[in-house]
């Protein structure tokens, strides 16, 4: 039985309204004001259109689901995939700030959970590489339910940087199908190619989705790869409601271009600012991460741009200006760094982590967020 996309019982999940009136629809995550503030840059102008963070979700008893893409289009080389996560029959996601599901502090030196705590019962299936895909796919997972049993949450997570349209999603014939009430998002990530998961191959896999999973906390992943800071990218986001918990990672790809790095105190206040005006409980800047080029180690260079001692240079000089400049908005803005692993081994294009590195700046987050 197949599910089209204007099927009342597939519900979306997506920082954007859904045209369910088309034949396959895209998740969008930003407006159109956003596109327009980055028209003259071709890499986050391409990187807005993912829909990292988005999925498709469905309460079913199917013993299998299979979701169908079109217009499939890769903008990395590493494995790129999607992923299914099953929570058993009588379980929520979602619900936190309803006080059914951790709420979390008002007080900006209130701890997070530090260790995982994650719903019980949810189980996660990730896809093949679908980089040998073009244009079309159809992924089908087993999601270990069995005929009979109560239908149970099943949440289908796009791609992290390949963007891609959802023509349907298929089940078993006679399976009982019902909507889902999406989960209220009370985190804003706001970021680079690191927020935005690239290396990752399985979307659950990023830091952003861990720590959602971790804190129970729905989360809107507005990682942009290659955007400097941009606030006019953000902020109908920042305006849209007032958020538990908003982290802010950008600074790194001010560190490419001398010309860029001057600009990077003066952007970051204007971030901030911009911020700290919502009203939300809970403001961080998290500091650009550790690159093997600091100690002139790893590639040589990455996507036509040098990673050499003098970008590591520049790297750091990035990072001090920035914490600097932040330091003027203490306590109301917390200033997070040294979160990611600091072995060039992590490191396959010098840049980004494998997926083993994204779970050590989600465990050192988690860390930093707990004041342990």
């Amino acid at each position: 039985m197949l599910l089209a996309p204007s099927d009342p019982r597939l519900t979306y999940y997506a920082p954007q309204p859904v045209d369910r009136s088309q034949p396959a629809v895209r998740l969008e995550r930003f407006p159109r004001s956003a596109y327009d503030a980055v028209r003259h840059q071709i890499g986050p102008l391409a990187n807005l259109r993912s829909s990292s963070g988005c999925a498709v979700m469905l309460r079913t008893d199917s013993p299998w689901v299979e979701l169908r893409l079109e217009g499939l289009r890769h903008h990395q080389c590493v494995p790129v995939g999607v992923a299914c996560e099953v929570l058993a029959s009588g379980e929520e996601m979602g619900k936190c700030g309803n006080g059914e599901m951790g709420d979390l502090p008002s007080s900006p030196i209130s701890p997070f959970p530090p260790s995982p705590s994650f719903p019980q019962g949810l189980e996660t299936f990730a896809s093949a590489d679908l980089r040998e895909c073009e244009s079309s796919a159809a992924v089908r997972f087993g999601t270990g339910i069995e005929r009979g049993a109560e239908a149970a949450l099943v949440m289908l997570w796009l791609p992290l940087i390949s963007t891609c349209r959802v023509v349907g999603v298929e089940v078993a014939g006679d399976s009982v199908v019902a909507p889902v009430e999406p989960p209220e998002p009370a985190w804003l990530a706001i970021g680079d190619s690191l927020t935005q998961g690239f290396n990752v191959q399985c979307p659950t896999q990023c830091w952003v989705h861990r720590l959602m999973r971790r804190w129970m906390m729905p989360a809107w992943n507005l990682g942009v790869a290659g955007v400097t800071i941009e606030p006019k990218v953000f902020e109908w986001a920042l305006s849209s409601r007032r958020w538990k918990l908003v982290t802010i990672a950008l600074g790194s790809n001010h560190a490419w271009h001398e010309e860029n790095v001057a600009t990077v105190g003066d952007r970051a206040a204007e971030m901030a600012e911009l911020a700290l005006s919502g009203g939300h409980e809970r403001v961080v800047w998290l500091l650009p991460s550790y690159k093997p080029c600091e100690e002139g180690k790893g590639p040589h260079e990455f996507a036509g741009v040098p990673l050499n001692l003098e970008t590591g240079q520049r790297v750091r000089r990035v990072r001090e200006l920035l914490r600097e400049r932040l330091a003027q908005y203490a306590p109301d803005l917390e200033v997070v760094g040294d979160l990611a692993p600091r072995s060039p081994r992590y490191y396959p294009d010098g840049l980004h982590p494998f997926a083993i590195g994204f779970a050590r700046y989600a465990d050192n987050l988690a860390r930093a967020l707990g004041g342990e």
